[in-house]
């Protein structure tokens, strides 16, 4: 019976231990609207308010956390910036807990945090969307622009502080990867509450506590009507324009689903007034490919630099895209499709100044009207499964590009012509990687990347009374890079080696009709390359308190092959990276950077053949292989004051780059060839760079400055002969944001530029440009906006002369309901049809004359579910 009684006892302390070591789950939410907070501090005390277990909510607000032998006298604490703490004892409450964050405002070393624009707890840093935006504002791309410390790129690449974010989350999920466009032109800010940035994010969570990262992530935090439905919307717009005279129209359809177990969002957007869409398909987080196959054809439309595309852009393009994601076991599938089709039509006169190059040792002026029309076509596909835990990261992601582009352009002046280009790229890829982490210190890592892509380029050119001649480049490559790697981690020090084996096999095919006459060389050649290369990178990383330290040493064997062309070479690269990160406090973060070694010469350069790259220039090949030895230094500095909401952010940076080779410039007759010179050269560049932004609650706006200096030393040889060329550019501007009264907001930047290039120790003239933009926005009633927008241009075509051009444009808006939205524009009012601007190069100058869109009239309607 005691025997009984004792075995009884034992199994019910089991019983209530286990209960008692129960984990500790909950759910945290704002109190206001009740959305799930992320990065809320949850904390398990004892008795004497020692904390004995920590963590911080996930992005869906969820925590969990191991629970203490006994629940007497401890407590669960939450805690956030901004926020009242909330407190409960252990063993009064149930679990799964619900806990209600209620906002305050409290003084934290004299500075006021609000929870009105902006607030921080740790890492992570919270706009309100809402506090940010201003009324012309539509998406949620628009509202990222005015947030300080955040920065949009005309590409439409995101920045925060300076650096590229390596993340774009919607709810914590990554479904468009790095084609985020699709999501910052698309969301309607009014379905986003707030805009997370997490600072030294680590995506993956095998990596956590053993690699360092000091780049961010954005989080887009949805608003509750926003989930767990379909929020569509879109717009279709009907008009005139007087240049090109003719119909102009615009459309666009977005949904957007945000479900427990799926993420979706479709878009389509057609238009001819001059939007470019490309960046809504741009990968800004791609890695270059390993096959490294570069176009040799060179001929394009011609551009203007610091003018809107939609000032210059003579198009009819469309885009269809698809994302999904879909939550499956403990990983997520994601499914990306793209297509896009872009006309363009483009019509300029330049004059292109040749320093030096006419036959008496004086300047070769050319002449030429340049008219044209390109077709391009893109199909994309992405395919990935990811698995992300605390032990284990498998990722296998299967991509394929497809492109096709033709382009026809005409040419009159001192050689009347006509080219034709067709400029297809096929390419596949599929990247795998597994990551394992065994008893948290061993990290155990294979990856395997392949690629393949055929470039084929076409170019024919027709010039007036001669025959035509055509250039065929057919160029293919396979390329893998399988590797292996370990790494030991202990007490903030992470040893590792990285193994591997890289090989690229390469079939070129160049073949040219004939050459004109005075143009010495070969019009055929068939050659194969190949290298392959093995490699070990030894790693060491050393964290600790406010510091961390990074070295790797590469050490790199390769094998390259050159068919008949070249030998056959071996060689050895060897180039060290160190960086580090020092945080003396969570308001500064000061990085240092440096790196050298040797690096193989672009491979693509090696052929025997002339290259027919446009109707007046060919390009010749390297008759030896070569290496470029290089050094870098960087340091930035990043500072930043969430309370005051002022950021500010500094780089410097110093290269050296010293090769074998140099370019070669002749001219035979009217016709440029472009080659390689064996000649020892050295080139280096400087550059620095600044962003500040500031926010202005009480104005309800925010003010932003930025400034970049650089300068180039290099040499090269044209027409034979040595030159030294100094290129300097630096560049200053800011933006100012407000809605000073409930009536009236305002937005306005100003971007000035100017270059100088120096040739021989002979000083030239500064050449600069000077943009002014602004838009103002008044409701004289409770439904009706009406904005008044415009752009000056004071644009140095030469020493001493300039070009004003104002574009001035209207819009007004009626709001019907919350659902419907009706406007009508008028664009570029002045009607001003030309613009002049003048370009530089090392060798060349090119001042052009480039039509504009005209005075266009848009009727528009809006809908929104």
């Amino acid at each position: 019976m005691k025997v009984f009684t004792y075995i009884t006892l034992f199994f019910a302390a089991i019983t209530i231990k286990a209960v008692a070591q129960a984990p500790i789950t909950g759910l945290i939410i704002d109190d206001a609207d009740g959305e799930p907070m992320a990065g809320v501090s949850v904390t398990i005390r004892n008795d004497a308010g020692k904390i004995k277990q920590f963590c911080t909510t996930k992005a869906d607000g969820a925590f969990t956390l191991k629970a203490p032998d006994t629940s007497a006298g401890y407590r669960l604490e939450a805690s956030l910036v901004g926020y009242a703490r909330q407190s409960f004892s252990l063993d009064s409450v149930s679990f799964p807990l619900t806990i209600r964050m209620t906002a305050e405002v409290y003084t934290l070393n004299e500075v006021s945090i609000r929870d009105k624009r902006l607030r921080a707890q740790g890492d992570t840093l919270s706009y309100n969307v809402g506090a940010f935006a201003q009324p012309q504002d539509k998406s949620i791309g628009d509202v990222l622009r005015h947030m300080p410390g955040i920065d949009v790129k005309p590409s439409g690449e995101v920045q925060y502080q300076g650096e590229a974010i390596n993340k774009f989350y919607i709810e914590g999920t990554d479904m468009l990867g790095g084609k985020y466009g699709v999501a910052t032109n698309g969301i309607n800010h009014n379905d986003v509450g707030a805009v997370q940035v997490m600072e030294n994010h680590q995506p993956l969570q095998v990596l956590l506590g053993t690699v360092f990262s000091d780049r961010a992530a954005i989080n887009l935090k949805m608003k509750g009507h926003a989930k767990a439905t379909w929020n569509v919307h879109g717009h279709s717009s009907g008009g005139w324009s007087w240049q090109p005279e003719g119909a102009v129209w615009d459309g666009e359809f977005f949904a957007l689903a945000i479900m427990p177990s799926m993420q979706s969002i479709i878009t389509a957007r057609a238009n001819n007034t001059g939007e470019d869409l490309s960046p809504i398909t741009t990968d800004f987080l791609g890695n270059s490919r390993g096959t490294s196959l570069n176009r040799y054809i060179n001929i394009g439309l011609p551009s203007v630099p610091s003018l809107d595309c939609r000032r210059t852009l003579f198009n009819r393009s469309f885009i269809v895209s698809a994302n999904n994601v879909f939550k499956i076991c403990s990983g997520e599938l994601k499914v990306n499709l793209d297509y896009s089709f872009n006309r363009l039509t483009a019509d300029a006169t330049t004059v292109s100044t040749y320093y030096g190059g006419a036959d008496d040792g004086g300047n070769r002026i050319i002449s030429e009207h340049r008219s044209g029309t390109e077709h391009a076509h893109s199909l994309s596909g992405n395919f990935s499964y990811e698995t992300n835990q605390k032990t284990l990261y498998l990722n296998n992601d299967l991509k394929t590009n497809i492109d096709w582009d033709d382009m026809r352009l005409a040419t009159a002046g001192n050689f009347d012509n006509m080219q034709t280009a067709s400029l297809p790229d096929y390419y596949i890829a599929n990247n795998l990687k597994a990551i394992k982490r065994f008893a948290g210190k061993h990290l155990v890592t294979f990856a395997s990347q392949i690629e393949w892509e055929s470039l084929p380029q076409t170019l024919t050119v027709i010039p007036n009374g001669s025959n035509a001649m055509r250039q065929h480049v057919s160029d293919r490559a396979f390329y893998t890079h399988e590797s292996a790697a370990y790494a030991f981690v202990f007490k903030g020090i992470n040893v590792g080696v990285t193994a591997g084996v890289k090989a690229n096999i390469r079939d070129f095919d160049a073949d040219l009709s004939s050459l004109p006459s005075g143009v010495p060389g070969l019009t055929y050649e068939a050659l194969n390359t190949s290298n392959v290369a093995v490699y070990a990178k030894p790693r060491f990383e050393y964290m600790v308190r406010a510091v961390n330290f990074m070295v790797e040493l590469p050490l790199t064997f390769a094998h390259y092959g050159f068919d008949k062309a070249l030998e056959a070479t071996s060689q050895v690269y060897f180039s060290p990276d160190v960086k580090v990160v020092w945080t003396p406090q969570n308001r500064l973060k000061l990085t240092l950077n440096g790196s050298a070694g040797r690096a193989p010469m672009d491979i693509s350069k090696i052929h025997n053949s002339m290259i027919m790259s446009s109707y007046k220039t060919f390009a010749c090949g390297a008759d030896d292989f070569y290496n470029n030895t290089f050094q870098r230094v960087s340091a930035s500095a990043a500072f930043k004051n969430t309370g005051r909401g002022l950021f500010a952010n500094a780089t410097f940076g110093h290269s050296w780059n010293h090769s074998p080779y140099t370019i070669d410039q002749i001219f035979y007759g009217d016709y440029l060839v472009y080659g390689y010179k064996s000649a020892a050269m050295s080139s280096r560049t400087m550059y620095s760079m600044a962003n500040i932004g500031q926010s202005l609650d009480f104005m309800h706006g925010t003010i932003k400055a930025k400034g970049l200096f650089s300068r180039a030393n290099a040499r090269q040889y044209y027409q034979s002969q040595l030159i030294s060329t100094i290129s300097t550019t630096y560049s200053v501007g800011g933006s100012i944001s407000t809605r000073p009264l409930g009536c009236i907001s305002a937005d306005y930047s100003i971007d000035y530029e100017a270059n100088r290039l120096s040739m021989d120790d002979n000083d030239a003239s500064w050449l600069g440009s000077l943009v002014n933009r602004m838009n103002i926005s008044v409701f004289p009633m409770n439904k009706l906006r009406w904005d008044i927008s415009g752009e000056h241009y004071h644009n140095e075509i030469s020493d001493g002369l300039y070009k004003n051009v104002l574009m001035l444009d209207t819009k007004v808006t009626y709001t019907l309901n919350k659902r419907i939205e009706l406007s009508a524009s008028l664009s570029n009012i002045l009607d001003k049809r030309t613009y002049n601007y003048t370009t530089y190069s090392k060798t060349a100058a090119f001042e052009s004359q480039r039509n504009l869109r005209g005075r266009e009239l848009l009727l528009t309607i809006t809908l929104t579910k």
